[in-house]
């Protein structure tokens, strides 16, 4: 069994809305360059990476089954996130969301499960739906992005969320959103190729070292894209810890201790760098990740675990479905 944690897909009733020309939660979705959907939401543009956004949910199966995966744990499309928007408009569309993924998971047993989305923008609202969506058939776990409209994960007004993960000890996907200082990645893409990874990297760092990650001993975290530059800047930061004085007051562990507190997605698009990843933290703490449909995904991933010379059978067996499982229920019921 091959499950792929990072997966993304369109809500059906959003497709539903851009065939009756109508709005989904306040957002439009027009046909893009190359048919992918694009979202129009005040004078914001969005276009997301791949038209299979657009087809119906049965023909992923066929696309998984192509790409050696037999279980896709869908996420909303993170610019769909929205915690800029009001908090009764974002606490509506998280729950409605919710609801719809279940329900499709249900209609497609073992092939898909999901992770709910929360409104972030109210910390009390997002704790409540934590609660709520992971008593949902299907629902294993919980998707954020890496801030808050440009507040950190270790913000304080953050932590009646942070409770609730504690409280039902739940599967946590951290994916990069809205990349800050845009100004400097504005050519050649580089808000996704480097402004992601970057953002991961800041959101895992707050979680490190302003002990945060030490208060949630029942919370697994799984870093989109490999964790970014989590690993390669884990002794930088742990030096930091143990010679600066912005770290004097913070009760937090070293860095380096916690770094195998996370999960890391294989999506890495290299042998090398997913070779260096293993060596770092473990392959028990490694999982496949696919960020399927995306033009940035890597929809081979599954294969190229299978064909990698210095993975035995069983280190292979542990990252493609086995370390995931120890996280997620089988039955697709969150205990």
């Amino acid at each position: 069994m091959t499950i792929d944690i990072h997966a993304h897909f369109l809500p059906e009733s959003a497709v539903a809305a851009h065939q009756a020309g109508t709005t989904w939660h306040g957002i439009e979705f027009e046909r893009g360059r190359d048919g992918v959907p694009v979202a129009v939401s005040n004078d914001h543009r969005f276009a997301f990476g791949s038209p299979v956004h657009f087809e119906p949910m049965e023909n992923r199966i066929a696309l998984s089954q192509e790409r050696g995966v037999d279980t896709e744990v869908l996420s909303l499309l993170p610019p769909l996130f929205r915690y800029d928007r009001s908090i009764a408009d974002g606490v509506v569309a998280a729950k409605d969301h919710n609801d719809e993924l279940s329900a499709l998971t249900q209609r497609f047993p073992g092939r898909f499960l999901g992770l709910a989305t929360v409104a972030l923008q109210s910390p009390d609202a997002a704790a409540e739906e934590v609660v709520r969506s992971l008593s949902l058939p299907g629902i294993v776990g919980i998707t954020i992005g890496t801030h808050v409209t440009g507040v950190n994960l270790d913000a304080e007004s953050l932590q009646p969320f942070f409770d609730a993960l504690e409280q039902v000890s739940a599967l946590v996907l951290i994916h990069p959103i809205a990349p800050r200082d845009r100004a400097a990645l504005d050519n050649y893409y580089l808000r996704n190729v480097i402004g992601n990874p970057l953002e991961t990297t800041i959101a895992s760092a707050s979680l490190m070292a302003s002990g945060r990650l030490d208060q949630l001993p029942n919370v697994t975290f799984c870093l989109a894209h490999g964790g970014g530059y989590t690993c390669a800047a884990s002794g930088r930061l742990n030096h930091a810890h143990s010679v600066r004085h912005e770290f004097d007051s913070v009760r937090a562990s070293a860095p380096r201790e916690l770094l195998r507190r996370f999960l890391f997605d294989t999506l890495v698009h290299d042998e090398l760098t997913l070779k260096q990843l293993v060596e770092a933290v473990g392959v028990d703490r490694v999982v496949l990740g696919t960020d399927f449909p995306a033009d940035m995904g890597q929809a081979d991933a599954a294969a190229m675990v299978r064909q990698l010379t210095f993975l035995s059978a069983a280190e292979k067996s542990s990252i493609l479905s086995d370390n995931v499982q120890r996280f997620i229920p089988v039955d697709g019921r969150h205990q």
